[in-house]
């Protein structure tokens, strides 16, 4: 009896090591499914319209129902970095610039998809300031952070123009964009550099633009959506899908401005009214691709002045396979 009884409590361990494994295959822990939680951080603006599409028609959230997504909004590249960092957030979606820093700095990460492609002003209401050659030391030039994406526009012109690429960096200074948009309509700052639709509103009230930045790099991209090696490597399945969903709502949101504007609007309350972002999305220097561009442009330049010590031999070396090295 007793052998019989010792027999009949292995078999039950086994039977419920056997239940459990299958559980958590269905609950999304295990390699190569879903995972149980997926937070997304972005930041807001135009250059997320494809991901805000996913978003509000619950995409995600149809094709895997035993996930739990969460939608963080942070206000600066190097804040979605952070999150990614610490595990608060699976993916990001940030600038090329806080992007190249992470990887340089050893975050193990890649490049899923491209967001956009824009035309970034820098905006000034002082009529004194009509080139970066006019800013004094007391002008200030309100940006995310300093390693934002526009920070390095702004180095990247600073090198052209003055010679120098950290000319004005002591003149940047950190506020969120909606903030430096008041900051700059009520004289507190000379100039913004933010994006849309912030910078499209600052020349409406009577600013000018100072700088474009296709003045600097050209017509290349200004955001990517990035996750962790490790992430893809245990999701291998879960990313690729990820990324044909995003890849068709980019599709959708070029096709159906009026319902991605709606999206814009009610995502970042606010913002921008529905018509606002309807004619940003339609705007020819607003561009929603998907194949990252002008990565390896601005590692080799971020090198240069130092805020990255290395350049990777190829594009490949930043993406991950669904990108399959399109993009440079």
């Amino acid at each position: 009896m007793i052998k019989r009884h010792r027999l009949l409590t292995i078999l039950m361990v086994v039977l419920v090591s056997l239940v459990s494994a299958c559980n958590i295959g269905a609950t999304g822990h295990s390699s190569g499914s879903a995972p149980a939680t997926f937070t997304i951080a972005y930041q807001p603006g135009l250059g997320v319209a494809s991901l805000v599409v996913l978003k509000y028609q619950k995409t995600l959230e149809k094709q895997f129902p035993n996930t739990r997504f969460q939608w963080k909004i942070l206000f600066s590249g190097a804040s979605v970095r952070e999150a990614v960092i610490a595990n608060q957030a699976q993916l990001g979606s940030l600038g090329i610039s806080p992007f190249l820093i992470g990887w340089d700095r050893g975050v193990n990460w890649k490049v899923l998809v491209a967001s956009s492609r824009a035309d970034i002003w820098l905006v000034s209401n002082n009529p004194r300031i009509k080139s970066l050659k006019d800013f004094t030391s007391n002008d200030k030039i309100g940006i995310v952070a300093p390693d934002a994406q526009q920070a390095l526009l702004l180095r990247k012109a600073a090198q052209q123009q003055l010679g120098n690429a950290h000319a004005l960096d002591k003149n940047i200074v950190a506020i969120t964009s909606s903030d430096g948009e008041q900051a700059l309509l009520s004289g507190q700052i000379a100039a913004h550099y933010a994006g849309s639709p912030f910078q499209e509103r600052e020349v409406a009230a009577g600013g000018h633009i100072v700088l474009h930045s296709t003045d600097a790099f050209g017509p290349v991209g200004t955001g990517v959506l990035a996750l962790t090696q490790s992430f893809y490597n245990q999701y291998p399945d879960f990313s690729k899908k990820f990324y044909q969903d995003y890849v068709a709502a980019s599709a959708f949101a070029k096709k159906n401005l009026d319902q991605t504007a709606q999206y814009l609007a009610e995502d970042q309350g606010g913002g921008g009214t529905v018509a606002q972002f309807k004619t940003l999305l339609a705007h020819p220097d607003f561009v929603i691709e998907t194949t990252p561009s002008g990565l390896l442009a601005y590692a080799r330049f971020m090198q240069s002045i130092g805020l990255i010590s290395k350049v990777p031999g190829s594009v490949k070396d930043f993406e991950l396979p669904p990108l399959n090295g399109s993009g440079n």
